[in-house]
Order: C-alpha cells, then structure tokens, then sequence
C-alpha cells in the first residue's frame, strides 16, 4: 500500500497512461485548474496525465465548473511560464508519449481559442487511423511536425488566445487524449 502511495504522489502511474504530448512543453495542472474542475476532476486528471478524459468526468461533482474537453481542463492562468512565441511559418516539432496504444481512432492538430473552444481554420496536421500500429507505431504518429499558419498572425498575439491542440479519439473506448501547447505569435 505504501508503495502504491508513492507511486501515486509521483504522478507514475504507467498502466493507467495512454498518450500526451511531451515536446513542446505542454499546459500542465495547476491550481486554477483544480478549483474550476473541482478536487474528484482534478484528482482523476493529475493521476494519470496522459489517461482519458472521460476517467475524469464520470466522477464530476457539484464542484466541476470547468470543461475537461479543452485543453483537459487545464487554464491558461496556471502555465502562463510555459508560453510559446513563434513566427508564421516556423516549423513546430511535437513528441507524444504514447505509453499504451491499445484502441486506435483518428487525431489531429488544430489551432484553438481555447476560452471559446473553436478551432481557427483547418487542422495542421491530421490522422484518419492513430496509432497505425499500436504495439510499434510508425514515426510519424508520435514524432512530427506543424507549420504556424500565417493565416492566425493577426490573432494569435496574446497568451490565452491561441493553443495548438493535439487530440485524440480512441474509439474503441470511447477515449478523449488531449493536450494543448500554449503559444504566440510574434513580431
């Protein structure tokens, strides 16, 4: 049992994890988060960073006053740090962690404004089949990149307005994978 604590207070816990994005630095939790997704959200959330979000929702209580569907609940506010400042046109590497591929569906990456959860124009980069092969992905399902579309210059130029948003939908399960890399775009 001591052991199981441990490994819970670390945030290690590999059987449960599935994917997130590891590079560039994603939202984490922090404690905005936790008082708008309520502790019972918040809890599931923080076990298992890369699990899915429904794990999450089914425990919500009167307390969850967030939307766990963007950016996993996590707000802009507790990663302001963690902000990104790119140009258009530069090239974005991404690494997801995929620690168990077990129920493929379909990904993508598209820019959102997370405050209002609408994606800005088309998606950067998407997966009809992800993982296609889940004992041994191909490279590119879990090392690739985007281009910042030029099209969002004029609009991505405050933190909060914009994150580039990788999800994915196993549909197996169902299962929601989300992560979302805060950033602007400069000058």
């Amino acid at each position: 049992m001591l052991l199981q604590a441990a490994v819970f207070s670390l945030g290690t816990v590999g059987a449960l994890a599935h994917a997130v994005v590891k590079t560039p630095t994603p939202r984490k939790p922090g404690a905005l988060s936790e008082e708008l997704c309520g502790a019972a959200v918040s809890t599931v959330l923080n076990r298992d960073l890369a699990g899915p979000i429904e794990n999450a929702v089914k425990v919500a209580d009167a307390d969850y006053n967030c939307n766990a569907y963007v950016c996993r609940g996590y707000q802009y506010e507790d990663n302001e740090a963690s902000l990104h400042t790119y140009q258009a046109g530069d090239v974005v590497d991404f690494h997801i962690d995929l620690v168990a591929g077990h129920r493929p569906g379909y990904a993508n990456v598209s820019v959102i404004d997370p405050a209002n959860n609408v994606v800005l124009g088309s998606p950067l980069k998407t997966w009809e089949e992800w993982p296609i092969n889940s004992t041994n992905p191909i490279q590119d399902d879990v090392d690739f990149n985007i281009t910042i579309p030029e099209s969002l210059a004029s609009i991505c130029t405050e933190g909060g307005k914009c994150a580039i948003q990788w999800y994915w939908y196993a549909i197996g399960g169902p299962q929601t994978y989300e992560s979302c890399v805060d950033f602007v775009i400069g000058a």
